[in-house]
């Protein structure tokens, strides 16, 4: 059997990810008899090093282009009012995002 470990939650191979992953997950799955094959993490990947570079693009140019991807537009930055509420009772307010980064 085949296994396949990606690191989704880490942008860069680090002593955690080799650790956990290149030396615990690879001995646990030879214990059990797995091929285990590691996703690289995508750090210096050409396409999010463009993406990184668009995000801080964005921030800097309040013209510039903001793509998404899917069917629905790019979100907001700040939250119009009545939006994200914290559901607390009392007078309505927003629960985060009403101050630029």
């Amino acid at each position: 059997q085949d296994v396949v470990i990606a690191p989704i939650g880490f942008i860069s191979d680090h002593m955690e990810v080799i650790f956990d992953l290149d030396t615990e997950a690879r001995q646990l799955c030879d214990a059990l008899g797995l091929n285990m094959v590691r996703a690289a993490t995508v750090g210096t990947h050409p396409a999010f090093v463009q993406m990184l570079r668009e995000l801080v693009e964005e921030r800097i140019n309040p013209n510039a282009e903001r793509r998404a991807m899917g069917r629905l537009p790019a979100s907001h930055d700040l939250c119009p009012a009545d939006c994200c509420l914290s559901g607390r009772p009392g007078p309505a307010q927003p629960a985060m995002a009403q101050r630029a980064p």
